[in-house]
């Protein structure tokens, strides 16, 4: 499938909505009402508490992906406001309730199980080893890959969303009223207790409403369509949750439903005949197995992505030839195993409930965190007094309910979790000094990386086994100098290599997912060399995707050792630093090729010779036209200048990337689209739709593209320089250029004689 035609395939409001109540619906209603009916029917008002937070917390997280689109999600937004720090505790929690999450969701599943196989709960200790099988089994399945797993998710969560779909409006037709009413209060609490009695539980049904964030590119409209499905998407869910559960509540018998493994099995049971409840319970069982794989792949992948960049110990980076990372898969699965164990219990809710409990706290901390980081993003993004206040608003009501969760889900859990984020610092501790200094030797990273796991460990056992904690954290007197890029990639024996997707044909992904393209062609050559001036035997050349946005921020934190190709100017030469051109690029236009001869005539600057571009009757005809750039990029600056320097009043329109700004412009919502002329030339000439498009002779500006690097690193530019000198002078470069942009014309030819320098 073309890139254009994925483009066309975005979701809409309503698709979205739908995606995000079927992540938060997953396994994790599954077992809920056992517990509820623990105490009583009045816990349904904590639905109403949970749903009118939850919706506030969506509200919230959808704003911060708008202002920004990062990788890391919660972790990218911590870091705006508390630095790396920030993103270290919030990742760092965020991934272990991710795997306190899981063990929750296998007990559901072996719940279901029971119901067939009642030996599963015959002991806790048969408990416990069928919840371990379980992690195990679902761990081991996705040594393959997550081609399989994605599909087995999308077909095994209709397990859940049927039969509580059936339940919350087709199983008022057996509902009795003698029955809730029996159920309300049987321990006799006030409103208010009953009110917060299962925050924690229902709070845990409502864990991944953010997801309308992390699928923001993939939305038509975002800054529209993310905040209306994140609250449609909660508030759906909200109802479904709540019909459903008081359905329950009026069907089965409150003290047989406290009792039960499997209370939607139970209920279609009392609805319809017990083979029926039987089915229900399969599809429970099948729901949360595909629920769990895909979860058990996500926490892999979720350290990978940190390993990758420097934020975990690097065991966890390291994958197969089909993209499992098997060893944070195993490590994972035996820290999953320690947590099965520790929380034996003789029976699967309290097991249940006192997973949820952590599993909550964890992941609260992360949404106070990173919500808080809003306040900051604003002010940056100088978002307005109005929509700033309703923003602050809503977002400080979503804070405040996530404060109540925490008081909420108890003491031991609240006490757990502080032990884990103390933690979570003196790990940090050890990881802080990969941004400014290498190891010292190759025996002490390992030692960090041995350090680093060991604390998860005693994290993991102190969440059940409270103790004291003693825990000397070596404190920085002062800061360190970065040491250079060379030494860097000498003592890691790995060079990092940034580039950013979509930008054919200078960096792009090839059929196989790798990337490819003309700057990248440029960086494997340069690695050569490094690996032959530094001697070594064996160099690992790490890919590294970053986006427009974060790639200043990426080679600043030596994330990235060289960015593959950027635009040369003296606003980014504030931020980083660059090497001689690599290619002679510059502004262009694209339009359709239906668009007004006046406008393609102006734009081209073939107007007579007696009025100038953008002035007088051409103003006139420009000032109507809606034009689109790349947000962050020098076109954007460009354009503004241009726009105030002739006062011109075009409406602007900012996209975010190559693809959707060509996209704008066949779907008639732009005019012109601005951007570097030979990426438009790529992106126009792929698409199905090219004979529609044009794109100017002009060249609106000269915007040399060179690859960029960390300021102060003299002598990888040196190296860098010199490798490129000795390539453009050399025969085969005419090949080399040739085969992304064709044979080099005279201009061409002078422009790379210019740019090389002198030995």
């Amino acid at each position: 499938m073309s890139a254009m035609s994925e483009q066309k395939k975005k979701m809409n409001v309503v698709q979205l909505t739908f995606l995000v109540m079927v992540n938060m619906m997953g396994s994790g209603i599954i077992m809920l009402p056992t517990n509820m009916a623990k105490v009583g029917a009045i816990s349904l008002l904590s639905w109403v508490v949970t749903a009118v937070g939850s919706m506030a917390i969506a509200y919230g997280f959808a704003q911060c992906g708008i202002l920004n689109q990062r990788e890391g999600g919660m972790a990218a937004y911590a870091e705006d406001g508390y630095g790396k720090d920030g993103y270290f505790q919030v990742f760092f929690l965020y991934f272990l309730s991710l795997a306190i999450a899981n063990v929750a969701v296998a007990i559901s599943a072996l719940g279901y199980l029971a119901a067939f196989f009642p030996v599963l709960t015959a002991s806790p200790i048969a408990t416990c080893l069928g919840v371990i099988g379980l992690l195990w089994l679902t761990t081991v399945a996705n040594f393959g890959g997550p081609k399989l797993t994605g599909r087995i998710g999308a077909v095994t969560v209709w397990g859940v969303i049927l039969p509580v779909g059936f339940m919350s409006f087709a199983g008022w037709f057996w509902f009795s009223g003698e029955t809730f009413a029996a159920a309300w209060n049987p321990k006799g609490m006030g409103l208010l207790e009953g009110m917060g009695s299962s925050i924690s539980l229902t709070l845990w049904a409502f864990l991944g409403m953010e997801s309308a964030v992390q699928n923001s590119s993939a939305v038509e409209n975002p800054k529209r369509d993310v905040p209306l499905a994140s609250l449609f998407g909660t508030l759906g869910a909200a109802v479904i949750y709540i019909l459903s559960t008081a359905a329950i509540q009026g069907i089965v018998p409150n003290a047989d439903l406290a009792k039960s493994t499997g209370p939607f099995g139970l209920a279609f049971a009392h609805m319809f005949t017990p083979a029926v409840g039987s089915i229900v319970m399969v599809l429970a069982v099948l729901a949360c197995v595909g629920s769990l794989l895909g979860w058990q792949f996500t926490l892999a992948q979720t350290a990978k992505d940190a390993a990758d960049s420097k934020m975990f110990p690097g065991v966890f980076s390291k994958a197969n030839s089909v993209g499992a990372p098997i060893p944070g898969m195993i490590i994972m699965g035996i820290v999953q195993s320690l947590m099965a164990l520790s929380t034996i219990s003789p029976n699967l809710s309290e097991q249940f409930a006192a997973l949820v409990n952590l599993a909550v706290v964890t992941n609260v901390v992360p949404y106070i965190v990173s919500l808080s980081a809003l306040f900051v993003m604003m002010r940056k993004a100088g978002v307005k007094e109005g929509p700033y206040r309703r923003n602050l608003v809503i977002t400080v009501v979503g804070i405040a309910y996530s404060i109540y969760a925490l008081y909420a889900s108890g003491k031991d859990a609240v006490l757990g979790g502080m032990l884990v984020m103390v933690i979570g610092y003196l790990i940090y501790g050890f990881m802080a000094p990969r941004f400014v200094v290498p190891p010292r030797s190759t025996a002490a990273g390992k030692s960090v990386s041995t350090s680093a796991l060991l604390a998860i460990a005693i994290a993991i056992h102190l969440l059940f086994i409270p103790r004291p904690v003693h825990a000397a954290v070596a404190t920085a007197a002062a800061p360190v100098a970065p040491a250079s890029a060379l030494a860097r990639i000498k003592q890691s024996g790995q060079v990092n290599l940034g580039y950013i997707a979509g930008a054919q044909p200078f960096t792009y992904r090839d059929n196989a997912g790798h990337p490819t393209g003309y700057t990248v062609a440029l960086c494997q050559k340069i690695a050569d060399q490094v690996k032959r001036e530094l001697g070594l035997a064996a160099l690992k050349v790490s890919w590294v995707q970053t986006t427009i946005q974060d790639r200043y921020r990426a080679v600043k934190e030596r994330r990235i050792d060289l960015l593959c190709g950027d635009e040369d100017s003296l606003t980014g030469r504030k931020e980083i630093s660059y090497s001689i051109p690599v290619y002679p690029g510059g502004i262009g236009a694209l339009l359709r090729a239906d668009a007004s001869p006046g406008l393609k005539e102006i734009l081209s600057g073939k107007q007579s010779p007696s009025r100038q571009f953008w002035r007088a009757s051409p103003a006139q005809i420009l000032s109507q036209q809606t034009v689109s750039v790349v947000a962050g990029t020098l076109s954007e600056r460009w354009l503004a200048g241009k726009i105030s320097q002739l006062n011109l009043t075009a409406k602007v329109a900012p996209v975010s990337g190559i693809e959707a700004g060509v996209q704008q412009v066949l779907d008639r919502k732009t005019n012109v689209f601005f951007a570097e002329r030979a990426l438009l030339l790529a992106v126009a000439r792929n698409s199905p739709s090219a004979s529609d498009l044009i794109i100017l002779d002009r060249h609106f500006t000269y915007v040399p593209v060179a690859i960029g690097m960390a300021r102060g690193d003299e002598d990888l530019r040196l190296l860098v320089d010199r490798t490129l000198g000795r390539m453009f002078a050399s025969g085969e470069f005419h090949l080399f250029y040739g085969k992304w942009f064709g044979e080099p014309d005279e201009y061409v030819q002078n422009f790379f004689r210019l740019s090389t320098l002198p030995e």
